[in-house]
């Protein structure tokens, strides 16, 4: 693995089991909340992502599985491709507790062999905080494009690209929004993992450090595009604080178009 990826593993890696157990509940808990309902803890992509019955879905770094269970439960045959063992020990037991199957694949996604799995997908899901954990957006983006059959669909949901001109990049957070970032930067920055923030301050101090790299919504859109998908739509929306005449997140939907992969 490269720097990037180690880093990130190593961050995923650490006291992420205590956090969703403590954050969504246990999983007998989960697994019978998401059996009641769920199509809510799909949210409104569930308009992009259509009848999922009977299809083969790739949840791309799809961490604890608290979108890949909802989707088994409604019929999906479900695969997650994620770095974090703990993510994985936390997702499996809130399907068995669901009495669904999930396939969870331990591995960096750029460095999976995806051989036996090429061409096998109807969609490919993604969601909540992807990009900025690859350095080679080029590259994800055309193993992302391999991995869906002729016709399969991308629904990505991300943050929003303009949360890079912010001091705070954390689109939760409702504190006056300081603006002192370049929205054109390209370097790995030092960042801390998604969920620390849920601990104290002696105990944020000890988490190791994810490397992140923010991307602009071109570089995003035309790296999709030169891989060979088909944009379809790209719908924004508002933060999750009270700025909500912000832009805080987008969900990208393409297709698989007739490109000739090499």
């Amino acid at each position: 693995m490269n720097e990037q990826s180690i880093a990130n593993k190593e961050a995923w890696s650490y006291r992420a089991y205590e956090f969703w157990t403590s954050n969504l509940g246990v999983s007998n808990k989960v697994a019978k909340d998401m059996i009641k309902h769920p199509e809510t803890y799909l949210r409104r992509h569930m308009e992009f992502l259509g009848d999922v019955k009977e299809k083969k879905i790739a949840n791309l770094l799809g961490s604890c599985g608290k979108k890949a269970v909802p989707l088994a439960i409604l019929g999906a045959d479900v695969t997650i491709v994620d770095i974090s063992e703990e993510n994985k020990k936390y997702a499996l037991e809130v399907a068995k507790e669901a009495g669904v199957n999930l396939t969870y694949i331990l591995s960096d996604f750029l460095e999976l062999n995806i051989d036996e799995i090429h061409n096998s997908f109807d969609i490919a899901y993604l969601e909540g905080g992807i990009l900025h954990y690859f350095l080679d957006l080029n590259e994800f983006s055309k193993k992302t494009y391999a991995l869906l059959k002729a016709g399969g669909k991308l629904v990505l949901n991300d943050f929003h690209p303009i949360r890079k001109i912010f001091k705070s990049r954390d689109v939760f957070d409702d504190n006056d929004l300081e603006i002192t970032g370049n929205y054109f930067e390209d370097e790995l920055k030092p960042e801390g993992v998604a969920y620390e923030r849920f601990f104290t301050d002696d105990e944020q101090k000890e988490f190791p450090k994810c490397l992140l790299r923010y991307w602009t919504m071109g570089e995003i859109i035309s790296s999709f595009a030169a891989a060979g998908f088909i944009v379809e739509k790209l719908v924004e929306g508002p933060r999750f604080d009270s700025h909500k005449n912000i832009p805080g997140e987008f969900t990208l939907v393409a297709s698989k178009g007739n490109k000739v992969e090499a």
